[in-house]
């Protein structure tokens, strides 16, 4: 019989769209009980399409089209006939190949030969469809493995590439079902993390599965892989009725593997077979997820170090702030006490100048120990002004004079002709070179010399040198000397050393003003020269000739003066000192409440709060001496041990006028005395 070797609906069509013939399957779509009976009907009646449609297809079958299956040629050469296939279907959806065939009627001796020509034409349909398939499952595999190493490497975290992974799977696998498990630190139970297709809860029976314990357990126990084709039959599938009732024909389960350690299992479920170029493909992602899960355990370790070390920071912060207020309380009664005596004119003046430089020292220590920490973070302001570079020698000079005068050496200051002037914070940068001249002072032996050197620089620069001819600085050591905590190798004789962070202050300074400092020395007994070059800037109008400001005087104006702490020497030496300073009454308060009574009782116009007082701390009870009085004409001042940045802006928000930190020295008390405040123009 025509064409019923043929799988599909076939039909012999002759141009005029007159049926010649057709198959059994051909007839069952146009509704007659046998294909004989298809012979000379008109295909225009038939309830596939319209008239107009089926000459459109006559015309179609004409030229090569994407529909077009392909043509064969009939007979001998005298009498061929080229048949033309072509695909159309049905309102039903069912597919019929429609043939027209020239010239308009064939022999019937000649359907034996066009039988097998359509048998040849079916053999190389199929042929040509297993090729297209082999090629679409190669070009799904591909895709796959392409999206997966996208996945893995583009995902922000491990769940979303693992989701991502078991959707790949069944969107270009074909899996009926695809999941992945992580494994506990412990490496006895599996955690569903992933799960795509049929199933997509994270929860369940299989949800959690303890090493060797179904299947799943079993790959993560023994770190093998097993692939299957045969899932029915087969004795590692155990719910062999579920894998029946779904279909279910292939499965393939991957350990995942990272050094030799279980950290997870994946596996899918498919309806059709997987070839050996899936399965191989499935054991390079089952690596490549591996290696995700390490990357994610590092950035995991790496977040939770970063924590830590921020905790470590904060707890850090805290502590040098606690550090610093204990340091310092103790600090004030001493150097209260020391500017008392030597106010007092009593004897013993060297060995009381000599106490007051050693309290100094360790005042200089505490300070230097809170800037470094917050130079490092980046959280010193300047505040900058236009200042010449002569006075901040000479400030610094000052601050040393009475050490370079104990040790006996001798100070040579050379200065340029003509002023130099910095865009600078001059308190920051008179630190920078009393840094630098006290470093010089104590590697330098006894009598030793020291010079300070300002040059002004071509290109608008400046330079300051500090050399001296002391121990100097050993080769090897040189590249590290600005480094935290580097000192050079001390005898007894220089046991007076700090902290090793002088330098390291002097350095993050320095960059702060947009400069340099670098170090010279020619090794051990040679000396040092530090150099320190800076931006210039020029002067402000009207400041040739200006000379460094006095020193704050007492004003003769009547004060009347408040300080109130917790620490009773300090109370007793702050009264003290201001009544030798000229204050006209001091009282002080020991805690909030009495500093409230004493202050409306009183009428004080200067009051000094320590912020760190029981019960009631400074700020509140700065807040309510405010909120108590309408009479604003009083300095309020903060006196603490607390002294960073933030402390500063507490105090501000308080109601403050100034800030100062423990232990204040006596030049910044008479500052508060002559107070333009208190000293109206």
């Amino acid at each position: 019989m025509f064409g019923n070797a043929f799988k599909e609906a076939l039909l012999l069509v002759l141009p005029d769209g007159t049926i010649q013939a057709g198959n059994q399957q051909a007839a069952a779509i146009i509704g007659v009980e046998d294909q004989t009976q298809l012979r000379h009907r008109d295909l225009s009646g038939v309830a596939l399409q319209s008239a107009s449609r089926v000459k459109d297809l006559l015309k179609l079958a004409r030229r090569t089209s994407d529909e077009t299956i392909g043509s064969i040629d009939l007979g001998e050469p005298a009498q061929s006939h080229r048949v033309i296939a072509r695909r159309t279907m049905g309102h039903d959806g069912r597919v019929l190949l429609l043939l027209r065939i020239e010239p308009q009627h064939i022999a019937t001796r000649q359907f034996a030969a066009l039988n097998e020509k359509f048998d040849q034409l079916n053999r190389e349909i199929a042929r040509r469809r297993s090729a297209e398939m082999q090629l679409r499952t190669e070009r799904d595999v591909a895709e796959f493995g392409r999206d997966i190493g996208i996945a893995l490497v583009q995902s922000r975290g491990l769940d979303e590439a693992l989701a991502k992974c078991t959707d790949l799977m069944v969107d270009r696998l074909g899996a009926a079902f695809a999941r992945i498990w992580l494994a506990d630190e412990e490496q006895t139970e599996l955690k569903l993390t992933a799960s795509s297709g049929l199933y997509t809860h994270l929860d369940g029976q299989h949800s959690r599965i303890r090493f060797g314990d179904y299947k799943i357990g079993r790959i993560a126990a023994g770190q093998r892989a097993h692939v299957t084709n045969r899932v029915l039959g087969d004795g590692e599938i155990h719910d062999q009725q579920w894998a029946k009732r779904e279909g279910m024909i292939a499965f393939a389960g991957y350990p995942l593997i990272d050094e030799g350690k279980t950290v997870g299992v994946m596996a899918m479920f498919s309806s059709h077979p997987l070839s050996e170029s899936v399965a191989s493909l499935l054991e390079s992602v089952a690596n490549g997820i591996a290696l995700r899960i390490r990357k994610q355990s590092i950035e995991d370790g790496l977040a939770r170090q970063t924590e830590a070390l921020r905790e470590a920071d904060r707890r850090k912060d805290e502590f040098l702030a606690m550090l610093s207020h204990e340091l310092r309380n103790p600090l004030v009664p001493v150097r209260s006490g020391l500017d008392l005596l030597i106010l007092s004119e009593t004897d013993h003046q060297d060995a009381i100048r000599m106490m007051q430089r050693q309290i100094e020292h360790l005042v200089r220590l505490i300070d230097d120990l809170l800037d470094v920490s917050r130079i490092m973070r980046g959280k010193v302001e300047l505040r900058r002004q236009r200042v010449p570079v002569a006075q901040l020698v000479e400030h610094a000079r000052d601050m040393l004079r009475h050490t370079i005068d104990q040790t006996g050496h001798q100070l040579t200051v050379r200065l340029p002709e003509q002023s130099v002037w910095v865009d600078a914070d001059p308190v920051r940068l008179t630190q920078v070179i009393e840094n630098l001249l006290k470093n010089a002072c104590k590697y330098t032996d006894f009598g030793g010399e020291i010079s300070i050197t300002v040059t002004k620089e071509d290109g608008d620069w400046v330079s300051i040198s500090v050399q001296d001819n002391g121990v100097g600085i050993d080769q090897d050591l040189l590249p590290q000397v600005f480094d935290l905590f580097t000192q050079s190798n001390r005898t007894l004789e220089r046991s007076q050393g700090g902290l090793g962070i002088g330098l390291t202050l002097v350095k993050n300074m320095v960059e702060m003003h947009g400069g340099t400092v670098s170090v010279v020395s020619d090794g051990l007994g040679t000396g040092s020269t530090f150099t320190v070059r800076l931006p210039c800037c020029s002067a402000p109008s009207g400041a040739e000739g200006q000379t460094v400001r006095p020193a704050a005087r007492a004003t003769p104006f009547p004060l009347r003066v408040l300080a109130v702490d917790d620490n009773r020497a300090a109370r007793l030496m702050m009264e003290k000192i201001f009544e030798k300073l000229g204050a006209q009454a001091v009282a002080t308060a020991e805690d909030g409440p009495s500093a409230l009574k004493k202050f409306s009782s009183f009428g004080p116009n200067l009051v000094l709060l320590d912020i760190g007082l029981p019960g009631m701390d400074g700020y509140e009870l700065a807040r309510r001496i405010r909120e108590s009085t309408t009479d604003h004409s009083f300095l309020l001042v903060a006196l603490t041990g607390y002294g960073q940045h933030e402390d500063r802006l507490k105090s501000k928000v308080a109601g403050f006028d100034e800030h100062l930190v423990k232990p204040p020295s006596i030049d910044q008390l008479r500052e508060l005395l002559s107070h333009p405040r208190f000293n109206p123009t």
